[in-house]
Formats: C-alpha cells, sequence, structure tokens
C-alpha cells in the first residue's frame, strides 16, 4: 500500500468512529518510510480528531509519489544511454573478433595494441566513475522538508496551542529523524508564527500550504538535476568514452588490417 493510501485510510477509519489505536490496528503493518511513520506518530499522540488533517496530508503524499515516479523515470533514461555509450568500444571490439578479425592475437602479439588497449580501459574506467559519480548526484532521494509543519497543523487540530503544539511536533521529529528540521523549515514556521501574531491567520491551513510550497520546491529542484544531467554526462563520456573507443576498437582493428596484409 502506498503512503497517501495508508494515510487516506486511516481518516477514513477514524472518521468512521474508531479510535486511534483501534484504527492503527485496522491498517496492521505500516510502510517503511520514516517521514510517514513520523506523521503517524504525532497522529497517534495528537487523538483521533486529525480525520481531515490526514486527508490534506494525503493529497500532498499523492502529489510527491506521482512526481517521485516522474522523476525516476526521467533519471533512468540518460543512466541507460550512459551504459550504453561506456560500453560501446567493448561491444566493437568484441562484435570485430566474433566476425573473424583476430584481434585476440594482435593484441598478444603486438605490443601497441596491448598499449592501446590498456590506456583505452584506463579512460573508459575513469569515464565510468566520473559519470557514476554524476547519476548517484542526481538520483531522486525522498524529502522530508515541511513534514515538520504538517506534523504541527496535525496537533493544532487535535487542540493543542501553537507554542505546545510546535514543542511536541519537533520532540517526535527528532525522535523519528536524529535531528531537528532544515533551516529553510524553521525559518518558514518563523515567518508562519509572525504572520499569525500580526493578523490572527488561520495557523493549521497556512502550515499546510507553506508545507506544500516546501516540497513543491524539493521536487524542482530535483527535476532541474535530471535536466542538467544530460549535460554533465557529455563530459566524462565526451573526454573519455571516445578517445577510449579509438583506442580499444579502432587502433586494434587497424593493426590487424595491417597485418594480416
Amino acid at each position: 500500500m502506498s503512503d497517501s493510501l495508508t494515510i487516506a485510510k486511516l481518516a477514513n477509519l477514524l472518521r468512521s468512529g474508531l479510535s486511534i489505536e483501534k484504527a492503527f490496528a485496522k491498517i496492521g503493518t505500516l510502510p517503511q518510510s520514516t517521514g510517514l511513520n513520523y506523521l503517524l506518530s504525532v497522529a497517534k499522540d495528537s487523538g483521533a480528531a486529525v480525520a481531515n488533517e490526514l486527508d490534506s496530508i494525503a493529497e500532498l503524499f499523492a502529489f510527491r509519489e506521482r512526481s517521485l515516479e516522474r522523476i525516476q523515470v526521467a533519471h533512468a533514461s540518460p543512466r541507460a544511454s550512459a551504459r550504453l555509450v561506456l560500453w560501446l568500444p567493448v561491444i566493437t571490439l568484441l562484435m570485430a573478433q566474433l566476425v573473424g578479425w583476430d584481434v585476440v592475437s594482435s593484441i598478444t602479439q603486438t605490443p601497441i595494441t596491448g598499449l592501446s588497449i590498456a590506456f583505452g580501459l584506463v579512460l573508459l574506467l575513469g569515464a565510468k566513475f566520473v559519470s557514476s559519480r554524476f547519476l548517484i548526484k542526481a538520483k531522486p532521494k525522498d524529502s522530508f522538508t515541511g513534514f515538520y509543519l504538517l506534523a504541527v497543523a496535525l496537533e493544532i487540530s487535535a487542540g493543542t496551542n501553537f507554542a505546545h503544539a510546535q514543542r511536541r511536533a519537533l520532540k517526535t521529529y527528532v525522535e523519528h529523524f536524529g535531528n531537528e528540521p532544515s533551516a529553510k523549515e524553521l525559518e518558514a514556521l518563523a515567518e508562519i508564527i509572525l504572520l499569525v501574531e500580526q493578523a490572527g491567520i488561520r495557523v493549521g491551513e497556512l502550515l499546510r500550504t507553506q508545507a506544500t510550497n516546501l516540497q513543491r520546491e524539493e521536487i524542482n529542484i530535483a527535476e532541474m538535476k535530471i535536466e542538467k544531467l544530460g549535460i554533465k554526462l557529455m563530459i566524462p563520456l565526451g573526454l573519455g568514452v571516445l578517445p577510449s573507443f579509438v583506442l580499444l576498437a579502432i587502433v586494434p582493428l587497424m593493426v590487424t588490417t595491417l597485418g594480416s596484409k
């Protein structure tokens, strides 16, 4: 079951009149998501009067899941292309051997061919290492920015005052994540506190809106990383794979051709 469905199911169970403990028992095993477990722990601590709040959180989770799926698909394309290009010199050499070019003999009998293969492999491994680093850095990660704000909103919806809600949500956050919320999230909370003090705005709605905006920002950053990935990969593939293709495939084939005459 996805995280969004788990939250929606919990909200419906609470709305049907079940206690928070019985609702959790009905759900059974929870998904292994730190962010989801954090919010559910806050919901359990808050009490049963959080069904409407959980509906809003379920919508946010559904948006996150759709966005992460789209980003993962986008990330798979340059990764597959990089793998294909990296294997191209080796594949060319193997195909030449299979169709009758005695490349193996040329490598063992001609020193220049062996040196060419050795340098080509070094360049290929270097290109593979650099491209792998780029791919790892651009890999989509599950961001929990905004979850602290959602937890504060959960506490408030259950009747807890604003200051106490912050303390309880923060305590649970540290227990689950091992650190405090990000500076960006704490700064957003400080702005909300100021707005509430000055204008008396409904704090729960404001917290949810800001949490959604923070999540959208994180998703936009992940999408921008994927867009830049294709350009970054041109550096190791262009500077490493093309020369290695010449050294691993073209030079051995030329030496084999000239040696057979």
